[in-house]
């Protein structure tokens, strides 16, 4: 295991990296970081893999966004500046959080450059209104997206108390897990730095952006699109992001049209990679192999 850097032109991440062979990408969420796969990651490159676990556009100093909105597709753009700085002609994506619906994206946009896709956590929502047909209590859950939309209020909130709004989204979105307490607290010292909270934020905040070229592309291109790409989606049972019903009733087949995975987990929250990690690292090597 090793620190690195990749780029995307001129702009630097640095990466988490270990292994030798086909890359596999995997992408974070929020409130997290790159070193949330870090316990999945190794035993995946012991098979034949180079895992590299880049930290996402806007959470260190050298990304952080001057807009107040990142939008998808150029999230899926640092993908493939990733793939021509390292000379990659196709990856594998294993995302979380923000990360899965990263990895759909670039499924969707750029399906040559995408071996498999495996999403942890997030399904794919092209239609939001039908999440709240199928589940009404995803309006509950996603409160805090609400939040996130107000500046400066929201930043506010999430320091006050020493960060403890991230522990409580931790317990709320996975009510049975007891997360490991180093890695929160790298979390909230991340969020510490100047710049890098409202970056993070803004990925929420791009959701209904129609105004710029990239954000009617984020939105619009994807409503029509397929993921031209294999893909495998695990989700908990006891979400407290995402309830259940929204990848049972809104994940299609058609929507797949190369192959569809999905797999709920009894008694698991929205961090299964920590929850089942051995189901989870299981699972992303059958799908690996698979389609090397």
């Amino acid at each position: 295991m090793y620190t690195s850097e990749i780029k995307n032109g001129s702009t630097v991440f640095s990466t988490i990296e270990v292994g030798s062979g086909e890359p596999v990408l995997f992408l974070h969420g929020f409130p997290d970081n790159n070193k949330t796969f870090l316990h999945i990651m190794e035993p995946i490159a012991k098979k034949g893999f180079h895992c590299v676990a880049p930290v996402m556009r806007g959470y260190e100093a050298n990304t952080i966004t001057r807009s107040p909105k990142l939008h998808i597709y150029d999230l899926v753009l640092d993908v493939q500046g990733w793939m021509r700085d390292r000379n990659w002609n196709a990856v594998h994506l294993v995302g979380h959080n923000w990360g899965a619906v990263i990895s759909y994206a670039t499924g969707m946009y750029f399906p040559n450059s995408v071996k498999s896709i495996t999403g942890l956590g997030v399904p794919l929502l092209k239609a939001h209104q039908d999440s709240f047909i199928w589940a009404p209590q995803q309006t509950l859950h996603s409160w805090y997206v609400l939040l996130f939309q107000i500046p400066m209020l929201a930043e506010l909130i999430i320091r006050a108390d020493n960060f403890s709004l991230i522990d409580f989204l931790w317990k709320d979105w996975s009510p049975n897990f007891q997360p490991n307490q180093d890695h929160i607290t790298e979390i909230k010292a991340s969020f510490q730095n100047p710049g890098i909270l409202s970056s993070a934020l803004a990925y929420y905040r791009n959701l209904n952006d129609l105004f710029t070229d990239s954000g009617r592309e984020s939105i619009l291109g994807m409503l029509d699109s397929q993921v031209n790409v294999p893909t495998q989606i695990f989700y908990g049972l006891n979400d407290g992001c995402f309830h259940k019903n929204l990848f049972e009733h809104l994940l299609n087949d058609s929507d797949f049209p190369l192959g569809l995975r999905k797999i709920g987990f009894d008694h698991t929250g929205h961090f299964l990679h920590w929850e089942k990690r051995d189901e989870i690292i299981k699972l992303i090597l059958e799908w690996l192999e698979m389609y090397k």
